[in-house]
């Protein structure tokens, strides 16, 4: 064999081998990535399906809660106010003062039922009623904490205090207050 053809076939050779590896890198890699992304995307689907198979196999203990939940709520919205909303308020306040050494003698008038201003989209409406009275410091703050701790459907805002003038057999201790309590009422009435 000459050296020229040795030189033709070598050149054959390594042009072979250049188009081979040429392809080899270029088609055959895009192709392997293409794999790679589909395996990705193979497993996050896995992963949801595992995501979902576990909530179809915890329906049955999320109906549970959900009923639990609901009749909860059922309850609670028993207790909250509704019908004559002036009368159940103060019916609700005179009950519950009964334990304690405050006196309430002034109910000013209950408010239209608004939308809950500290929520937005609130499924409830709101009533505020104005209350005034006496009370010594200790018994009032025990008063309003025990209040609002047994119905957590109404709170106490606007509280100002002031000293009694006219004090009765010189107790100078005794407050006057006034406060507005907001009730949160039962949804659909009216």
């Amino acid at each position: 064999m000459t050296k020229g053809k040795r030189n033709q076939i070598i050149g054959a050779i390594m042009a072979i081998l250049l188009v081979l590896g040429a392809l080899g890198f270029g088609l055959i890699k895009l192709q392997y990535d293409k794999l790679k992304v589909l395996a990705d995307k193979k497993h996050e689907a896995d992963g949801k399906l595992q995501v979902m198979e576990a909530a179809v196999k915890n329906a049955e203990q999320l109906e549970a809660v959900v009923s639990e939940v609901s009749r909860t709520l059922a309850e609670k919205e028993s207790t909250m106010a509704s019908g004559d909303l002036y009368s159940w308020s103060i019916d609700t306040m005179k009950q519950f003062k009964t334990g304690y050494k405050v006196e309430i003698p002034q109910f000013g008038p209950i408010s239209q039922q608004s939308e809950v201003n500290l929520l937005p989209r609130f499924p409830y409406k709101q009533a505020t009623l104005n209350v005034g009275g006496k009370a010594y410091y200790h018994d009032l703050g025990r008063f309003i904490t025990d209040f609002e701790n047994n119905f957590p459907y109404m709170r106490v805002v606007n509280l100002s205090l002031d000293q009694d003038p006219s004090p009765a057999g010189g107790d100078r201790e005794k407050l006057l207050f006034k406060m507005d309590i907001i009730t949160l009422v039962k949804p659909g009435n009216p």
